[in-house]
């Protein structure tokens, strides 16, 4: 090799590393950008619904905002890291792959008045919802009213956020057109948080306890049917059998074909929104195996594998 070549070679060779060098760190000044313009938006949105002194807590993938101590929001970022690692695994995310832009800000906000206050003054929302997302604004936000009933400790209302975050992600796979509907969204949003804590956790092992008794409905009334889980009409223990359901198909038995019933959701050129039978059947659960599916459900939910 002459002595020129050789050193075009080590130029070439520089400035490779250079560039691979400069990448990383314009890009993460890009970050750094782009969370502090978020953190500016969420604290001025939050001085507009009345909290003067806004708490503001940075995690690899969220910002916590809200009126609660630094503590807490702390708390509820790690819960949020740790059911997003295990959302992120199940839906098989690619490690490149983001559901938003930037760090997704959460407005934790379980003073009704002041989430009321937000919505109107600030997110311009519907302040009668107890939640309230958009993935796809700058920036992008989720704000929870964390509705939670009986007397929830704060354990609930981090649980309670760390679901519907979940739900989103699910929401918000590969290209985020699917007609994912609310009790598919809400039903693994708290299957995903609860599995987060652990499949012996007091959450957990309350649940899979509820869910038992659900499947068989209340003495002297209906037996719930797999098709009232998607179906439009109130039936008592509703979100327990969504949960169970939507467990049973990204953590139990129905796991391998998940990502094929998602995949079935997505709108077509012939049809604009795909039902749950629909969605099934393009998993391999045709309508004739539809019977043996509610079986296959049913003998999981009680014997937990």
């Amino acid at each position: 090799m002459s002595l020129r070549v050789r050193s075009a070679v080590v130029a070439a060779l520089f400035a490779a590393v250079v560039v691979a060098v400069a990448l990383p760190s314009a890009a993460r000044a890009q970050d750094k950008e782009l969370v502090e313009k978020a953190k500016a938006t969420a604290v001025a949105n939050l001085k507009k619904a009345g909290i003067e002194k806004p708490t503001a807590v940075e995690t690899n993938n969220y910002l916590v905002v809200g009126s609660m101590s630094e503590e807490k929001a702390k708390t509820l970022g790690e819960v949020l890291e740790k059911t997003t690692a295990l959302a992120r695994k199940t839906l098989k995310y690619e490690e490149k792959d983001t559901a938003w832009k930037g760090k997704l800000v959460v407005y934790l906000m379980p003073e009704i008045k002041e989430y009321q206050a937000l919505m109107r003054r600030a997110m311009l929302g519907d302040p009668t919802d107890n939640t309230h997302a958009d993935l796809r604004a700058d920036p992008p936000f989720l704000a929870d009213s964390v509705k939670v009933g009986g007397k929830p400790t704060d354990e609930d209302l981090y649980a309670n956020t760390a679901a519907r975050v979940a739900g989103e992600l699910l929401k918000a796979k590969g290209t985020g057109t699917q007609n994912v509907p609310e009790w598919l969204r809400d039903g693994f949003g708290r299957a995903t948080a609860m599995r987060a804590e652990g499949a012996t956790s007091k959450r957990y092992t309350a649940y899979r306890a509820q869910a038992k008794v659900a499947i068989y409905g209340t003495k002297g009334g209906k037996v719930p049917a797999l098709a009232d889980v998607w179906g439009d009409a109130k039936i008592t223990g509703g979100d327990v059998l969504a949960t169970s359901f939507a467990d049973y198909l990204a953590y139990g038995p129905g796991a391998a074909k998940f990502p094929m019933f998602i995949d079935g959701l997505k709108p077509s050129e012939g049809n604009a929104t795909p039902t749950v039978p629909q969605g099934l059947e393009a998993a391999g659960w045709k309508p004739a195996d539809l019977p043996m599916l509610e079986a296959a459900w049913r003998k999981w939910v009680f014997a937990g594998k």
